[in-house]
């Protein structure tokens, strides 16, 4: 299978975006947060999507689309003044036809570069775990939990 192509997304890719992470959260997090959780965001996360996107200081937001249809997304940002490192993976989701397929690393590398990075991962999440090893990272020992995610235990990993 040929790589999915990758471009900077756009306001008008706002819908196909928010389907698309709404679909891919369905597929990774089914089981790790409440109906509630997914039922929210698909219904108040257009606006998100479209605030993000037409923010013009705000972060390149990365899609992959391939035959047209958006099959990933990614973007990193920085990080801020004291934390562990100076750029944050902020997202990075694919659907899971895409899974083996280089989507998610040609994401990664498009969004971060080589440069020191760090991310949060469910913790019961071991295939996004298990790709993030893969391209460097480690968890640090940092835990959080999300309440507005319903209380997901989230770790960090760092490069």
């Amino acid at each position: 299978m040929t790589s999915a192509l990758i471009r900077p997304a756009h306001i008008g890719d706002a819908t196909a975006l928010h389907q698309l992470h709404c679909a891919t959260w369905r597929e990774a997090y089914r089981d790790l947060v409440p109906e509630l959780v997914l039922e929210r965001w698909e219904r108040d996360g257009l606006v998100t999507w479209q605030d993000r996107l037409s923010n013009p200081a705000g972060p390149t937001v990365w899609v992959a689309h391939r035959g047209g249809e958006a099959v990933g997304l990614a973007w990193a940002e920085a990080a801020g003044p004291g934390r562990v490192r100076p750029l944050e993976l902020a997202a990075l989701y694919v659907l899971a036809r895409e899974y083996g397929q280089g989507t998610a690393a040609n994401l990664l590398e498009i969004a971060t570069g080589d440069a020191p990075c760090m991310l949060w991962v469910a913790r019961e999440n071991p295939r996004a775990a298990a790709f993030y090893r893969k391209h460097g990272f480690v968890a640090d020992g940092a835990e959080q939990v999300v309440e507005r995610w319903g209380d997901l235990p989230i770790v960090r990993m760092v490069r």
